[in-house]
């Protein structure tokens, strides 16, 4: 069968697919059944922590693609818990990164189980309804939004060291909900959330262990999909 020009793009470089991840939540389904041309990071939350990590990696290896999955929050009242969403733009601080053009992403975007639509990227997890439903207001009528914490960094540094990438993500909470707790008093210095200090957090509002359950339980739906939609892509890069 001939090659497109798409997947001719991808075969130029016959080394590691990379997936890149904030957490390790977020990876752990692909981790429990290893792939021997995948590789997977964990950066930390953040856009410093994701680019810092990928960037340090990049300099000692070459990847013939990067997959960024993730958890995300619903900017689209379309969008329910688990769905899965690929970006064609990913914004940040008036910074604008077009994903469409990646290779990958135009593979994906022809499979089913996953909508395209805009990331938007910030500094601080979105904790609050009132809050997604203003970064909401970016967006134009009827398009597909969520907002996450590392899109943009993994955009901008596959772009500028040339490395096809696709932003994957999961939603873990619709645009009306709360988070249980606020995560951004959580976070160490490096960015990253303390277990202890959510556990700290939780016991000043005994009714938050609840919504930290379900959280938890969205979290092994979200990365499970998200495992899936990787292995189901890889035959198609490979």
């Amino acid at each position: 069968m001939a090659t497109t020009s798409i997947e001719a793009d991808l075969e130029s470089d016959a080394s590691t697919i990379l997936v890149v991840a904030a957490l390790k939540r977020e990876l752990a389904c692909l981790a429990r059944k290893p792939h021997p041309r995948l590789a997977l990071i964990e950066t930390g939350e953040g856009q410093q922590n994701a680019s810092r990590a990928l960037r340090s990696w990049l300099e000692k290896r070459s990847a013939r693609a990067v997959i960024n999955i993730g958890l995300a929050g619903a900017l689209s009242p379309l969008l329910r818990v688990g769905d899965l969403v690929i970006a064609r733009e990913a914004r940040a601080h008036g910074a604008s990164f077009d994903a469409s053009c990646s290779p990958l992403f135009q593979i994906a975007e022809r499979m089913d189980g996953a909508r395209s639509g805009l990331s938007i990227t910030v500094d601080e997890i979105i904790c609050e309804a009132k809050l997604k439903r203003r970064l909401a207001e970016h967006l134009a009528a009827d398009e597909i939004g969520w907002v996450d914490m590392e899109s943009a960094a993994i955009a901008s540094t596959c772009r500028e060291l040339n490395v096809p990438f696709l932003i994957l993500r999961a939603i873990s909470d619709t645009l009306d909900e709360d988070l249980p707790v606020d995560f951004n008093r959580c976070r160490n210095s490096d960015g990253r959330i303390s277990g202890r200090k959510v556990i700290l957090s939780a016991i000043r509002r005994p009714r938050a262990f609840k919504g930290l359950i379900g959280l938890q339980r969205r979290s092994e739906i979200c990365s499970q999909r998200l495992a899936d939609f990787v292995r189901e892509l890889l035959p198609r890069v490979l």
